[in-house]
């Protein structure tokens, strides 16, 4: 593996990991001049746009702004624009706050540059993680992909929780996993470390519920580390250590809610979620119909209220816990009535997430047009196709190509880099603890079933780099050798060399 070493089970400090952060400092440089690109290109091309929140084309971006607001402005965490402020419980706090906060100091340009340098801090914290796990140049690679990823710079400049989420992500894994492989040598010095990340994990799944279940993996990591080890006695402690403090600030906000809706829950958005989306897709692709369509038949035949319903109970007279209950008491029968539709659905939806792009909403950003090419007649070159490509200009273009390019290659370097560390016995307890989240992240994406896009990803992405910095490490000397011999063979005047 190259410069591959295993993961430091010593004493394994914050300065420790902070330290020679120099080779993560162009992949900062670049996401920043990226970022300040883009930022500048939208005071140019459509300066209103970041002064004003309600430009967001997403209302769910609207909503997070409008919860954070009314909270701080009002003492009311409400979606609701005017009185009376109805309670809310689909959000969950962290980003609305975030948010809010910001757009309060200085408009919604002040998020967005906020979120420009959480995806900075993100490819510092990326670096960290991987370079503790499978080297230095492995981290170098990596994180020059997270700053290289169009995509993320475009969705900075929305009012979605994506980029807060995986900052807090990575600075919680920057803490426990090093800390679970210290556990073993280091119990005492690795406790608060774990109570960190624990505590930052909890941030994380107040920000989006998606990591909600990622705490159990996690610990059924470091009790397997434990029983491989025979120190199951430390690995428990450890693990309840680890748990502990994951859940105690989502506890909080799971006693509001049920204080406030008689509800016990992080979210509702899981119930609806599973009933019109994962059922959904089975629906769309078993009776060839669209998913407003799939919705309302599920709604129809089941007697469930609509999707619209679950999504803003103010505007029936029921209340959340009752709608919220039949939600998930008809998400078995709905999921599991057309099971081979399913799994198409939900395979099909991680490859249109994992392949999937955002130009256009680049192009909304910069008030342009984007037309989009069909991709089965763009790979077979048909006139048609390429006369859009034309039509939208080089800029627009460019980014298209480049962010197809970036994932290809990202998909192709990851299963090389995640095949390397798995065999490499240094790097294997940390690899294999690795890819468990990243296929963690990816069967959450088959969540949102048929309908699954390129901001479903987002969560896969980090350990997706992390893998792919791994496999260009690895094949890196092969590359150079080959430049190498090719140059060689040059031609210089008349002579060969």
């Amino acid at each position: 593996m190259g410069d591959s070493i295993p993961l430091d089970t010593g004493r394994y400090s914050l300065v420790h990991r902070l330290a020679g952060l120099k080779s993560a400092l162009p992949a900062v440089f670049l996401c920043l001049i990226v970022n300040l690109t883009l930022f500048v290109g939208i005071v140019v091309r459509r300066p209103t746009y970041l002064s004003d929140y309600r430009q967001n084309a997403n209302p769910d971006a609207k909503h997070y702004v409008l919860l954070g607001r009314n909270f701080l402005l009002h003492g009311e965490y409400s979606r609701c624009e005017k009185p009376p402020y109805v309670p809310d419980m689909l959000r969950t706090p962290v980003y609305p706050l975030f948010a809010g906060t910001l757009d309060l100091l200085g408009g919604a340009g002040a998020l967005y540059l906020a979120q420009a340098l959480l995806q900075a801090g993100s490819c510092l914290l990326l670096f960290v993680l991987a370079r503790s796990c499978f080297g230095a140049r492995a981290a170098f690679w990596a994180s020059l992909l997270l700053a290289s990823d169009m995509m993320l710079t475009i969705n900075n400049f929305e009012a979605m929780s994506e980029t807060l989420f995986v900052f807090l992500l990575l600075s919680a894994l920057v803490y426990i996993v090093p800390s679970v492989f210290c556990m073993t040598n280091d119990e005492r010095g690795s406790i608060p470390r774990l109570a960190i990340g624990g505590t930052l994990l909890g941030l994380c799944i107040l920000t989006r519920p998606v990591a909600l279940y990622l705490p159990l993996l996690l610990v059924g990591s470091v009790i397997a580390l434990g029983w491989q080890l025979k120190q199951m006695a430390r690995s428990i402690r450890a693990a309840t250590l680890l748990l502990l403090a994951i859940m105690f600030l989502p506890a909080l906000w799971i006693a509001r809610n049920a204080v406030i809706f008689s509800l016990p829950r992080l979210t509702t958005v899981d119930a609806a979620n599973n009933v019109y989306f994962v059922g959904g897709g089975a629906y769309q692709m078993h009776w060839k119909i669209s998913l407003e369509d799939a919705q309302a038949l599920i709604a129809k035949e089941h007697g469930l209220p609509t999707y619209e319903v679950s999504q803003n109970p103010w505007i029936s007279n029921r209340p959340l816990h009752e709608i919220d209950s039949e939600l998930r008491r008809a998400a078995l029968p709905v999921v599991t009535k057309y099971p081979f539709e399913l799994v198409q659905s939900s395979l099909l939806g991680i490859v249109k997430a994992s392949l999937s792009h955002n130009t256009s909403a680049l192009a909304d950003l910069l008030a342009l047009h984007w037309a989009a090419p069909s991709m089965p007649e763009l790979l077979h070159l048909r006139p048609e196709a390429l006369a859009r490509l034309e039509e939208n200009g080089s800029l627009l273009d460019a980014s298209f190509l480049w962010q197809l390019f970036h994932t290809l290659l990202s998909l192709i370097l990851a299963i090389l880099g995640a095949i390397a560390v798995a065999r490499d016995g240094k790097t294997r307890p940390a690899a294999f603890m690795l890819i468990s989240v990243l296929a963690y992240f990816y069967l959450t994406v088959a969540v949102f079933g048929l309908e699954a896009f390129y901001r479903c990803r987002v969560p896969v992405l980090p350990f997706l780099y992390l893998f792919a910095g791994a496999g260009l490490n690895r094949v890196e000397p092969v590359l150079s050798r080959l430049l190498k011999q090719r140059s060689l063979r040059l031609p210089v005047g008349k002579v060969v060399l």
